[in-house]
């Protein structure tokens, strides 16, 4: 069963049962204790209901096969996420929630020093339980992953912590088919002692990138509201560091990745050094209305924005020129000039900017339209994601007011468009420029203005089937609906994990003629690749949406389960 419309709504719904399981948790920690540490605890019951079913079985750990006791484990209605019954687990990680009605369930379990989890989980999926008249739903062996914890010391020269430094925790995607980018997984900030410290990570592979300033830094100061040169400052405060990743190094292909295993706790300190700071001078002509064209410097790290530096404009507008001051060397990205260029740049050493260096950023301005032909909603979240390997920033996002949008400057390239209306995604179908359509999301940018009509989909019609093998339901199978229309792979696959019973569904269908295929053991393929599933579609059930299929298209046939 899909845990959201998309994956990172997945995130959210997430984040509110990891509140539900903490809140659980700190319930039934209060229940009575046991009157010996060695009898059978009692499943204790944070509500009643009416039913003849019952959901119970074994919470193990994931990795050592081990039962996991005194962990909340609980019952979640499907439709809204309610807690419908919680237990406990008693000392041998059996569990047992009674009396349910015929219906389909979450089950989910918490404790602390492992993750969250649902049943059978992979990715942002997992399998509801379907209890009712031949379904045994007794004999459940529910597999706890334990969190990783990722910790260590951010120190300076001569071994002195750096407080407040920035630490940046990025991870690889496990399916790089819409893209090898690392994504951001969290940040934190050192403490007075340098540390750092992550905790319930997933298993896989990260990087770690830290920004920080040396506590003694001085690069100018202030005259009536101008910046002083530092040049006229003494030399030995005028440092910084350059951005550092794992392990120690200021050059981020060198970076050095770290593999997190289950349950892991994994030390990895970085050392920064202090190297003298570089000064930009950058020219900043008039716009026509006698404000300046601001510069803007950004450093980027693994694709996503680090910081921008802030600028002195020292007699900016009597001699036309900033001077930006207390820079790392290190790779930047300089947004300049009017109409706006990107310059890139590897700063060894003070510079003075080519004023006509870089390339044109262009503003991609639009519409939206409904494939519904309604109205489109009075606000949505426009989001640009680079699929080419260009430089700098692959992630540029804007907001759309009553079906208008505007992206201010977006270096040329190939990007994927993504809306989100509050939490329902609306996948982008075609776009249309200069009077030729495009089905799907992607487009590509050049050094001139584009202006675009972006049609959503904001269908909620919803294919139900069953996944089978030998006329028997088959639960845990990788459900995918890929699109015979390939320009808009992307936009329209979709994705979900049949239920204990073999059902399935999958939400937000934009109309369309679609392919559905059941993989057993399929959750380590690439099924971003259109490639990846060549070898299943053959045998797969073909399905056609239109815009008047409705709220629900119910398969007339199961799907054939295939092996991964």
């Amino acid at each position: 069963m899909t845990q959201s419309a998309s994956k990172s709504m997945s995130y959210l719904f997430r984040s509110a049962i990891a509140a539900f399981a903490l809140t659980a948790l700190a319930a039934t920690a209060q229940s009575p204790a046991q009157s010996s540490s060695n009898a059978t605890a009692r499943p204790t019951y944070s509500s009643s209901t009416s039913g003849s079913y019952r959901i119970a079985g074994i919470l193990v750990n994931a990795i050592t096969n081990e039962p996991v006791r005194r962990a909340t484990v609980a019952v979640l209605a499907t439709e809204d996420n309610h807690t419908i019954e919680s237990v406990v687990s008693d000392n041998e990680g059996r569990f047992s929630l009674e009396r349910l009605p015929a219906a389909k369930y979450q089950l989910t379990a918490s404790k602390r020093g492992f993750r969250t989890g649902f049943y059978d989980e992979h990715d942002e999926f997992s399998s509801a339980i379907v209890t009712g008249a031949d379904q045994d739903t007794s004999h459940l062996n529910f597999r706890l992953t334990p969190g990783a914890v990722l910790r260590g010391v951010v120190s300076s020269d001569g071994g002195d912590p750096v407080e407040g430094a920035r630490v940046m925790l990025f991870q690889r995607p496990k399916n790089r088919g819409f893209g090898d980018r690392m994504a951001q997984a969290g940040a934190t900030v050192t403490d007075d002692s340098g540390t750092y410290e992550f905790t319930d990570l997933m298993a896989g592979e990260y990087q770690l990138a830290v920004s920080g300033e040396p506590w003694y830094a001085l690069h100018g100061v202030q005259i009536r509201g101008q910046a002083k040169p530092a040049s006229t400052s003494n030399p030995a405060l005028d440092v910084a560091f350059p951005v550092t990743y794992y392990d120690s190094t200021t050059d981020e292909a060198a970076a050095t990745p770290i593999v997190l295993t289950a349950g892991s706790r994994v030390e990895a300190n970085i050392s920064m050094h202090a190297v003298p700071a570089l000064h930009l001078s950058i020219q900043t002509p008039t716009k026509p209305d006698g404000s300046i064209a601001r510069p803007e410097l950004q450093q980027t790290v693994f694709g996503s924005m680090a910081y921008a530096v802030s600028s002195g404009f020292l007699d900016a507008l009597q001699t036309g020129t900033v001077e930006m001051s207390g820079i790392a060397p290190g790779h930047y990205q300089l947004m300049q000039g009017d109409p706006p260029r990107i310059v890139d740049l590897e700063l060894a050493a003070n510079s003075q900017v080519d004023p006509n260096g870089g390339v044109p950023a262009s503003a991609i301005t639009g519409t939206l339209q409904m494939a519904s032909g309604l109205t489109p909603p009075e606000e949505a979240n426009l989001t640009l994601n680079r699929v080419d390997s260009g430089p700098g920033q692959t992630v540029v996002v804007t907001a759309a007011n009553k079906g208008r949008f505007k992206f201010e400057s977006v270096p040329p390239g190939s990007w994927s468009l993504w809306a989100v209306n509050g939490s329902k995604a609306l996948p982008v179908v075609a776009t249309r420029s200069g009077g030729q359509q495009q089905p799907g999301n992607i487009l590509t940018t050049h050094d001139r203005p584009l202006n675009l009509a972006v049609t959503l989909s904001d269908s909620e019609t919803r294919i139900e089937g069953f996944a089978r093998k030998d006329q028997k339901g088959v639960a845990g199978a990788m459900i995918v609906l890929a699109p015979r229309n390939k320009a808009a792979w992307q936009a329209l696959i979709r994705r979900d994990q049949s239920d204990s019973d073999g059902s399935f569904a999958l939400r937000d269908v934009a109309p369309g003629e679609y392919t559905i295929v059941a993989i057993q053991f399929g959750w380590s393929l690439d099924w971003s690749r259109p490639e990846a599933l060549a070898r299943y579609l053959p045998s797969g059930t073909a399905v056609t949406v239109t815009v008047n299929s409705g709220s629900v298209v119910r398969l007339p046939s199961p799907v054939a389960v295939q092996m991964r």
